[in-house]
């Protein structure tokens, strides 16, 4: 049965051959047609249309935002716009990298921590703040809210995905012991969004001892988790955009990091509202900061650096990604990693590469 669009969008199907033809009238050059083809194939149109938006004309009006036309600009050519979408991935893949280290650290500090209080401290509402567990004490049948708390909702999928898991300790622990799930074994099921939630839910003295071990204090010298807890909520965006593959060099950061939380770690200090947070460096930098607490060893920040100052391609700038003038004197990028054992909680070896070796086999 033909389904009845509600919108009146009206552009015919086109080939694959067809798209290329449109793309040269608009005046991209496309170099050799049936890598151009294999290009699109491979890639596609739609996603491609993201990387050739900077290539395109804008028309200027005293008084009025500039109006970005279907033309291409002047020596534009299909292989400016894939060396973009190459970037893209790389950055993609070296963030997800970071955010590797970052979310296995906090899974250990969250799940230790918590269970100091019980091993199944997690869905315990009294060892939990208030707010996200609605209430420390739970109330007769039929009476109070915090069954419908946010804690509630969490527990909820905490217990389907459990139950589907097919993990081999999940399993072996099913065995053994049934269930529930003890919070140190709960807390490596947790994608990033209820790790990042379950942290947020915590008594404030635990969300703050955990800061502090990763060296985020305030102005008074107390665990920073009002700082951590912003992180956490922009690096779970941050991370679904590169695991699915969004484009991220140039993106508009929809949940961003509070400006007014940089100030207080100096090495972010240099950053101010604007396009540096509403661009991707305020969180690559909150990133690089992260990696540097849990690994002193970790040379992330310096891989990350060269990457933009070694391949981004030519005619694009890094203040595009919302990189500052002068950013890569900032200390958080020059400074090089520490030689030696780490000194945190979670010691992991220096890393060598920035590509992934399970992704380097399957390169574009």
């Amino acid at each position: 049965m033909a389904v009845t669009p509600s919108t009146p969008y009206a552009k015919p199907f086109k080939s694959v051959d067809e798209q290329l033809d449109l793309l040269a009238s608009r005046g991209l050059t496309l170099g050799d047609r049936t890598e151009a083809r294999e290009h699109l194939r491979r890639v596609g149109y739609y996603r491609l249309s993201g990387y050739w938006y900077p290539l395109r004309e804008s028309v200027k009006t005293p008084g009025q935002a500039p109006v970005v036309t279907d033309q291409f600009v002047a020596g534009a050519t299909l292989a400016n716009v894939i060396e973009i979408y190459q970037f893209d991935r790389k950055l993609r893949l070296l963030t997800l990298d970071a955010i590797e280290t970052i979310e296995v650290s906090i899974r250990f500090h969250v799940g230790h921590t918590l269970g100091r209080h019980g091993a199944f401290a997690h869905a315990d509402p009294s060892v939990l703040d208030t707010e996200f567990a609605g209430g420390a004490v739970v109330p007769p049948p039929g009476v109070g809210t915090w069954l419908d708390s946010e804690h509630r909702k969490w527990l909820e999928n905490r217990t389907r995905e459990t139950s589907r898991s097919k993990a081999d300790f999940v399993t072996h622990f099913k065995k053994k012991y049934g269930l529930p799930l003890p919070v140190w074994v709960i807390t490596e099921l947790l994608d990033f969004g209820g790790l990042s939630m379950l942290y947020g839910g915590m008594l404030q003295k635990d969300r703050d001892a955990i800061a502090a071990e990763l060296g985020l204090f305030d102005s008074a010298g107390a665990g920073n988790s009002g700082a951590l807890k912003d992180w956490l909520r922009n690096l779970n965006y941050v991370r679904n955009v590169c695991a699915h593959h969004a484009r991220f060099w140039n993106a508009n950061v929809t949940q961003q990091v509070s400006p007014r939380l940089l100030p207080s770690v100096p090495e972010l200090a240099h950053i101010t509202a604007g396009r540096s947070v509403s661009r991707p460096y305020a969180s690559l930098a909150v990133i690089a900061v992260l990696v540097r607490r849990i690994n002193p060893n970790d040379d992330w920040p310096q891989r990350l650096r060269h990457l933009v100052l070694s391949e981004l391609p030519p005619g694009r700038r890094a203040d595009e990604l919302g990189f500052p003038a002068h950013w890569d004197t900032e200390t958080i990028w020059s400074m090089p990693a520490q030689t030696g054992p780490a000194q945190t909680a979670v010691a992991l070896p220096a890393r060598r590469r920035w590509l992934p070796r399970r992704v380097r086999r399957r390169r574009n």
